[in-house]
């Protein structure tokens, strides 16, 4: 009995691989998000314990040095926001992409799938005709 063979089979492996890549692509964004956020509570952790030294400082020029060192994580912190949005425009996009090739994969699965099902049940009605010939055959020959 001859195999299931999917002819579009090729074109399927194609989208799966390009899911892949689309699926590494959006791992890459999101890490990348990650790796912005955690820096952004770095900056914030850094800027509590600045807060809290300036509180026990009274020295004007520890003071002075201390509140530049918070303008510059101030503006550090803003850095880090506008790449933040980026980021996510970016992994928004690379998810949307992803989505696309996951829905493409799925209506060729859900094709191939029909298919398989088509080939079973004609290779069935194939089985059941060829035993009933067997069995008509028999039959004939034992009425002889």
């Amino acid at each position: 009995m001859k195999a299931f063979s999917f002819s579009m089979q090729k074109i399927l492996d194609l989208r799966e691989f390009e899911k892949k890549n689309a699926q590494l692509e959006l791992g890459k964004a999101l890490a990348e998000e990650t790796k912005i956020k955690n820096t952004l509570e770095m900056v914030a952790r850094q800027r509590a314990e600045t807060v809290s030294i300036s509180n026990e400082t009274h020295d004007i020029n520890g003071l002075y040095t201390q509140n530049q060192y918070l303008k510059l994580l101030e503006v550090r912190k803003e850095e880090l926001l506008t790449q933040l949005t980026q980021a996510q425009i970016v992994s928004e996009e690379k998810r949307k992409i992803m989505q696309e090739k996951m829905q493409k994969c799925k209506v060729l699965e859900d094709l191939k799938e029909k298919r398989r099902l088509a080939w079973k049940k004609e290779r069935e009605k194939e089985e059941d005709n060829y035993i009933d010939e067997v069995v008509t055959t028999r039959y004939e020959v034992s009425e002889d």
